[in-house]
């Protein structure tokens, strides 16, 4: 139910946002949307996944494309997908993945350069099995970060970030740098 309401809530604030922002002049580019994707690497850190004398910690990769709304370059509000991939400590395996909406707040310092803070929620799923024993759960949690965005054309910027996610009982903590299609 909860997943329902946030994939709603993204589709329509996207659909009410995006040709508010199209019908802007190139001129004023006070609200303009986006689009972007990048890669990114995470801690795992799955504390009641398996005893505590074979706790599942391991570093892997992810991926994510997202999508938003860019307010004077301050304030943006943000609906994404993150695909966390799978990891695996002998017979124990873990998958998960989900998506979320954001709000950011940057501080740009010069032109090219804007430090910025994100908060949001994640709607997860998550796909747990060790051995012949598989589990599939899903949940909603808020998330945040911090990063900086370097804006490489007009239309093009450079995103580095760190975020925390939790899926219920496990922390992930991710470093990724992602590139942004500005309209």
């Amino acid at each position: 139910m909860k997943r329902t309401l946030n994939i709603a809530i993204i589709g329509i604030s996207l659909s009410l946002a995006t040709p508010v922002a199209v019908s802007q002049t190139s001129g004023d580019r006070e609200i303009r949307p986006y689009l972007g994707g990048g890669i990114g690497y995470y801690r795992l850190d799955d504390e009641d996944f398996l005893n505590e004398n074979d706790r599942l910690k391991d570093d892997h990769s992810a991926w994510r494309a997202f999508g938003g709304v860019e307010f004077g370059r301050i304030f943006s509000l943000q609906a994404g997908h993150i695909d966390f991939g799978e990891t695996s400590d002998g017979n124990a395996d873990m998958e998960a993945d989900g998506q979320t909406i954001s709000g950011m707040v940057a501080l740009p310092l010069t032109d090219t350069f804007a430090p910025y803070a994100k908060v949001g929620n994640l709607s997860w799923d998550r796909e747990r099995s060790l051995g012949p024993i598989t589990s599939s759960d899903s949940g909603d949690d808020p998330f945040y970060g911090a990063g900086v965005r370097l804006t490489l054309t007009e239309h093009t910027d450079l995103r580095l970030q760190y975020e925390r996610f939790t899926l219920e009982d496990t922390d992930l903590d991710m470093a990724s740098a992602a590139v942004q299609y500005n309209f």
